[in-house]
């Protein structure tokens, strides 16, 4: 078994496969060079989780979890400033699910969201939630229940990310 590693800066991109053997020396430069990047930085423990097995988009899922738990859902959707409906709904989505919502969620679910957020819903749900699906951003459960998918999280933590680099 070996290990993958990516390594990312500008103007600069090198993917490698290291041995087993490296794993400690890897934490360490990890825990000795780390740059803390707002909410998306690891702990110690979960960077050596992370790049000891399994890596996976769960702690960056996680992370978003944790950032979007941590905000009403007025306070969030002025953060984010998207001002599309199906980017909207995305977002509350997303914030119902972190904050424990009923999984999968409906639209009298978004309406009371919307009514939360203080702001105005979409005129027409079944177009901008079919919109958010064919973007990938929302999964159809049933006919008439949704979740968010990997990539709508990923859209979000891109967003968040943006707010703490800009």
């Amino acid at each position: 078994m070996s290990i993958k590693i990516s390594i990312n800066a500008p103007g600069m991109a090198i993917q490698a496969h290291v041995k087993d053997e490296a794993l400690t020396e890897l934490i360490k430069l990890t825990q000795e060079y780390r740059e803390e990047i707002g909410p998306f930085s690891e702990s110690p423990v979960s960077a050596a989780r992370s790049s000891a097995g399994n890596p996976s988009e769960t702690t960056s899922e996680d992370a978003v979890k944790s950032f979007i738990k941590s905000h009403g859902a007025a306070e969030l959707l002025t953060l984010v400033k998207w001002e599309s409906f199906p980017d909207k709904i995305l977002l509350l989505g997303a914030w119902h699910e972190a904050r424990g919502g009923s999984l999968p969620w409906k639209s009298a679910d978004m309406d009371e969201l919307f009514s939360q957020a203080k702001d105005k819903g979409p005129a027409n749900f079944p177009r901008d939630i079919k919109q958010a699906i064919k973007s990938g951003w929302i999964h159809a459960a049933t006919a008439r229940t949704y979740t968010v998918t990997g990539t709508g999280w990923k859209r979000i933590g891109e967003a968040i990310q943006r707010l703490q680099i800009g």
